[in-house]
């Protein structure tokens, strides 16, 4: 009776021992559960609507806490990241403003219909490395775009055999004069090609001894893409239709907040001369005594 009086005891106190570790293991799994202020993150929403190409700072915006699920695109989590960057498209306000909103630390995935306004079309034009600016032009930012052409230059002939309707022909010397004109002005980069390059890092560019380098990617030209209307577009068209004619169309950074159109007259070596006053050559003659 005793040793059964026993085993009851010993029996219930394994029942009481693995009760009490039991309790433990479910608080301890209680307390590692998140709560609701654990479970979300922080984004900065617009307070107001922002349109294409306005500067984004703090003041535009505020921070709030939402579920991961919630967040949208690449978030940007304190106001403190935001420099000004221009408004790549429209954002709403309360709705959140990302990286990709803002061209910040984005090597992809444009939408270049979101950064059309009603009646705007993409045009694109290639640069290189001195016509584009070494490359620095970036989404967002405002361009005036400049044509240099060569032109046959003419002059009647001098044997027309009417003097009101002559006919022309070739000046010697001048079968390709150049002539500079300002296209366009103050057009809205979309989209820079160069921006899909990775860039080299430094374990890239050196390698570890006994291996061969890497031949680094060197870019010649790049792509870039503003807002523009058909007009602008034949402009273009017509520019690069000189293929075999290097940098046709030089790409010109405009200061932000800067909408100031020029009257320029463009440049031919004519208005060189006459306005700012390159010299032209003499002949000199030189009279050699004569040969003994």
């Amino acid at each position: 009776m005793k040793r059964s009086n026993r085993l009851v005891i010993l029996i219930g106190v394994l029942l009481a021992v693995l009760a009490f570790v039991g309790i433990v293991v479910l608080l301890g799994q209680g307390t590692n559960q998140p709560t609701a202020k654990e479970r979300t993150v922080k984004v900065i929403v617009a307070k107001v609507d922002i349109a294409i190409g306005d500067s984004v700072t703090p003041e535009l915006v505020e921070v709030k806490e939402v579920e991961p699920e919630a967040v949208s695109g690449t978030r940007i989590a304190d106001p403190s990241q935001l420099t000004g960057s221009p408004a790549l498209f429209p954002i709403k306000a309360k709705s959140q403003v990302t990286k990709e909103s803002l061209g910040i630390g984005t090597s992809g995935n444009y939408c270049i219909t979101c950064k059309l306004e009603a009646g705007e079309k993409a045009i694109a034009f290639e640069v290189d490395r001195v016509t584009g600016l070494d490359f620095l032009i970036q989404p967002g930012d405002h361009i005036d775009i400049i044509f240099l052409g060569k032109v046959q230059v003419v002059q009647p002939a001098a044997d027309s055999a009417d003097p009101d309707n002559p006919r022309w022909e070739p000046v010697a010397g001048l079968e390709a004069a150049p002539t500079v004109k300002t296209l366009l002005q103050n057009k809205r980069v979309l989209y820079v090609s160069l921006t899909k390059i990775k860039p080299v890092t430094s374990s890239e560019a050196t390698p570890a001894p006994g291996t061969t380098a890497k031949p680094e990617t060197v870019v010649e030209s790049v792509i870039i893409v503003f807002a523009g209307n058909d007009a602008d577009g034949e402009v273009i068209k017509f520019a690069q239709s000189q293929v075999n004619m290097s940098g046709a169309l030089t790409a010109v950074l405009r200061a932000v907040g800067d909408d100031v159109i020029e009257d320029t007259t463009g440049v031919t070596f004519k208005i060189l001369v006459e306005r700012f006053g390159i010299p032209i050559p003499d002949i000199i003659q030189v009279e050699l005594p004569p040969t003994p």
